[in-house]
């Protein structure tokens, strides 16, 4: 039917229409409204459904990450396990001479591996602060100080040089580095002991080594423990003659201790050094002779010790970065790991060093690092403060793994 509308708003027919009676508007406008209202009820549930098949795929992919996770993790923790611990893992030969050594490559052996830290220290004429010298002269070191320095910088054992002591009698006793032990005791909740070796003459200007008992024990050659009342400290066997230049070689001669840290685990010997300084004169050759005497003496350590984890540490005076007595030690197979980069001493220069054996797997990533600006920052002091409450030279410490022993 044709429906037209007529100027007052009512609705007509037009000739020759239908006449069946007109449809009534609410009639006319309720199909849209259903229809309308049947596309809503479908869209409410298509969004209903398509949020039902959302939860319900990421719920499945979920379940198949995790699963895909943990086959990853299980296949990653089958790679890393030891298929054997009869065998020590393989020595690398490979040298590098970078200040902080890159990582190797994961070796079975090294997952359980844990670290050791070894540290090396001159403090200035401990014990008889008469001689020291500029804004520490006659200033005694406490013994607090020392041992926060050395509790911070979490090494378990430290090569001692210019320790002097007044105590007379053997073996070597010192109440200085017994008052920093008892504090170390404090912090550590650990026993602390102590080794002093005879320096150019007896009482003055002595090496010697403190460790933690808690973490490393000292032992002899046969690898029975260490007995401080009945063994006597190792001396390397080097001929005490003078230099070319007339000068006395090895004042401060040279020893070694052994230390373990547990069954069947990392056992390594410490050489500590105190050398020839600069003092009225340039003795860098004076030096060099020294190393060539050093050098010469380490096959008998190594057999004498039973043992190739050899670290030599100490106050080497190497005023140079690179002076011919460290070439001669890196070329006796030996990585100097500061090798001039770092300085050690309040007023510059890399005098302390340590080097550790190459072809050595728990030293095939060894760390160095000086306790110097940190430390200063963090306890808000000066150099010069420093040099007046500690010493002049700053603590030096690297850092090697603890593994099954593989000599």
């Amino acid at each position: 039917m044709n429906v037209k509308k007529t100027s007052t708003g009512e609705t007509g027919t037009t000739p020759g229409a239908s006449n069946s009676p007109p449809t009534p508007a609410s009639a006319r406008t309720l199909g849209p409204r259903l229809l309308n209202l049947g596309l809503l009820f479908v869209a409410v549930f298509a969004i209903m459904y398509w949020n039902d098949f959302e939860q319900r795929d990421s719920k499945q992919s979920t379940q198949e990450s995790t699963e895909q996770a943990t086959v990853q993790v299980a296949e990653n923790l089958q790679q890393v396990s030891p298929k054997s611990t009869d065998q020590p893992p393989a020595k690398s030969n490979k040298q590098d001479t970078t200040h902080t050594l890159p990582a190797q490559a994961v070796k079975p052996s090294d997952a359980l591996a844990s670290e050791i830290r070894i540290a090396s220290w001159n403090i200035e004429w401990l014990g008889k602060p008469e001689d020291r010298s500029g804004p520490a002269k006659n200033i005694a070191q406490d013994p607090e100080d020392l041992a926060d320095v050395i509790h911070e910088s979490g090494a378990s054992v430290v090569a001692l040089q210019e320790i002097v002591t007044r105590v007379v009698g053997t073996p070597l006793r010192s109440r200085e580095v017994e008052g920093v032990l008892e504090s170390l005791k404090k912090r550590t909740s650990a026993t602390w002991d102590y080794v002093l070796f005879p320096g150019r003459q007896d009482g003055d200007q002595l090496t010697g080594v403190i460790w933690n008992t808690k973490i490393l024990s000292a032992v002899k050659a046969d690898g029975t423990a260490w007995s401080q009342p009945k063994d006597v400290p190792w001396a390397l066997p080097i001929p005490r003659g003078r230099s070319a230049k007339g000068t006395s070689m090895w004042n401060r001669p040279p020893h070694a201790m052994k230390f373990s840290s547990g069954d069947k685990k990392t056992d390594f010997v410490v050489i500590v050094l105190h050398m020839k300084a600069d003092y009225q004169g340039d003795f860098a050759e004076h030096r060099k002779e020294e190393a060539q005497a050093l050098i010469q003496a380490i096959p008998q350590v190594r057999n004498v010790w039973n043992d190739q984890d050899i670290i030599i540490l100490g106050d080497t005076n190497f005023v140079q970065n690179v002076e011919p007595a460290a070439n001669l030690l890196v070329e006796a197979n030996f990585k100097d790991l500061n090798a001039g980069r770092s300085q050690t001493h309040w007023r510059g220069g890399a005098m302390d060093r340590i080097f550790t054996p190459n072809g050595q797997p728990e030293f095939a990533s060894s760390r160095f690092d000086v306790i110097s600006d940190n430390y200063l920052k963090k306890r808000k002091i000066q150099p010069e403060d420093f040099k007046r409450r500690y010493s002049d030279h700053y603590l030096t410490v690297a850092t090697f793994k603890s593994m099954k022993d593989d000599d």
